[in-house]
């Protein structure tokens, strides 16, 4: 429940980033890394002022060590907290979610309790909000509590046509409902509000602005313009991930909540995504966002913006001591060293494709890549003989350079292939040391652009030449850049049936 709950992402001491924030880029105060140092001291700028996240360690002054259960609980399901100077306690304010929290179970509510004291106490000096008048006045907090709030579990029987819709018990669904709408207070962020601060039913998951003032929490309905085309399978993925099915990473506060979610147990999640499938599906396109084409017409929109997948790169360091290395981003290479960088190049290096090092200089490498090649395709570089696993496209000049074997004919396609090598020389950038670092990157992809609609397939249920036209034929259904469908493709091939993995260490 604490991790459901996503008690850390407020109340941890500042510092304690995760991994998949470092990964979209949020800053790091690197004075503690402790996700259970729960401290406080994070602020949450809003239109109504500046809000200080408590301590909520187990500190007997600092913290809530000296609370009871009673008070702890009251404070959950009432958002009444205690107060030394006043006897019936001291109103919190509402962007501590105890409007959901209201829902939780009371065995959850003290379980939850008794982990949080079995916590290391934090002292801090966490100052007072610094809100605008007049929301700084919290007894309006208490009439606004004896308006909208209940302490009523929600009552919920999920109908059996619903369940059969999902191919689930309707206990799955009830226990969803319970995690999505009590600890998990998803409807706290992904919900416009009124100007009351509540949320409005009939839009309840239709998305919001996000309080803090920049971005949008969006539509999460089974609309065309939330997730409607999510599975509870896909819904269930990203939470465990923070990858949606069109390959886009959970940023901001969602990195936040992912980071938890990951660690609930695959049913819990996937109570969760089969639930929110069953509510209401409300139409509402995000800001910038078209409305869906419901016109037999085919509209393609042109992309909003340009941008360079980021891939799995080692740093200068290891490429430098590294005596093989394995293309990432399509590489441009040169028969000349002194043109490397100035010249629009002799041939490409396509994605995964293996070299050897055979010199450095200056932020250079020369490299030799050995592979198959048919007499009547000498541009052309391949992996595998009898296979069109693509390394290399040749140009006028590279071609020449090429050293061939004799040719010999495989016995499967009765074409000639000849072992083949090629030395050039390219820049020392965007490749990687470990060729499973590739195959990881890859099978997310794979998983992330294929699952949305597709049962998927084992990668080895294909032959490498199968995968070619596959593949290509459903590319426009996915936002993959050139680079990533060039990475997914080798990947698929070098997995598929017919081909053994060059890489035992590779992604099964």
């Amino acid at each position: 429940m604490f991790v459901i709950g996503d008690c850390a992402t407020c109340h941890v001491s500042p510092g304690a980033e995760n991994v998949l924030l470092l990964a979209n880029g949020r800053a790091v105060t690197p004075n503690q890394d402790d996700q259970l140092l729960l401290g406080g001291g994070r602020v949450l700028e809003t239109e109504f002022g500046a809000f200080h996240m408590p301590n909520i360690s187990p500190h007997p002054e600092d913290g809530i060590g000296a609370w009871s259960l009673a008070e702890f609980t009251r404070a959950m399901r009432e958002g009444v907290g205690p107060d030394g100077l006043l006897p019936d306690g001291r109103n919190l304010y509402p962007a501590f979610p105890y409007t959901s929290y209201q829902r939780m179970t009371a065995n959850d509510v003290r379980d939850m309790f008794a982990y949080i004291q079995t916590l290391e106490p934090v002292a801090s000096d966490i100052p007072d909000h610094d809100l605008k008048f007049p929301y700084n006045i919290r007894r309006g907090v208490g009439v606004w509590r004896l308006a909208f709030l209940d302490g009523q579990p929600i009552e919920y029987s999920p109908s059996t046509e619903a369940a059969a819709a999902l191919s689930v018990e309707p206990d799955v669904l009830e226990r969803g409902h319970y995690l999505v709408e009590g600890p998990g207070h998803c409807a706290e962020c992904h919900s416009p509000r009124t100007f009351m601060g509540t949320i409005p039913q009939d839009m309840r998951y239709a998305g919001g602005a996000n309080p803090e003032g920049t971005g949008y929490f969006p539509n999460i309905t089974p609309d065309e313009t939330g997730i409607g085309f999510w599975s509870a399978n896909s819904i269930a993925n990203y939470l465990r991930t923070g990858i949606s099915p069109i390959n886009k990473v959970a940023g901001g506060d969602m990195a936040d909540v992912v980071h938890n979610t990951a660690q609930i147990s695959d049913a819990d999640r996937f109570a969760m995504g089969a639930y929110m499938k069953t509510v209401p599906a409300i139409d509402k396109p995000a800001p910038g966002m078209p409305e869906p084409n419901l016109t037999p017409e085919i509209v393609m929109l042109p992309p909003s913006a340009t941008q360079v997948p980021e891939l799995p790169t080692s740093g200068a360091g290891e490429i430098e001591a590294a005596e093989t290395v394995y293309v990432a981003h399509t590489k441009t290479f040169f028969i000349d060293k002194a043109a490397v960088g100035t010249a629009d190049g002799d041939g490409k290096l396509l994605g995964a494709t293996e070299l050897a090092v055979v010199d450095r200089e200056d932020g250079r490498l020369k490299v030799r890549l050995d592979g198959w090649q048919m007499p009547e395709a000498e541009r052309v570089f391949y992996a595998e003989q009898g296979h069109r696993i693509l390394q290399a496209i040749l140009g006028d000049a590279s071609i020449e350079q090429v050293s061939r074997q004799e040719s010999m004919v495989d016995p499967d396609t009765q074409q000639e292939w000849a072992r083949s090598s090629l030395e050039v020389w390219i820049d020392d950038k965007d490749m990687s040391t470990e060729l499973s670092a590739l195959w990881d990157y890859s099978a997310d992809l794979y998983n992330a652009s294929c699952g949305t609609c597709h049962a998927l397939p084992v990668k080895d249920h294909y032959l490498a030449n199968q995968w070619i036209g596959n593949l290509n034929s459903m590319r426009r259904f996915t936002s993959l850049g050139d680079d990533q469908y060039r990475l997914l493709l080798a990947y698929l091939q070098n997995h598929s049936k017919d081909v053994t993995s060059r890489d035992p260490g590779a992604v099964e």
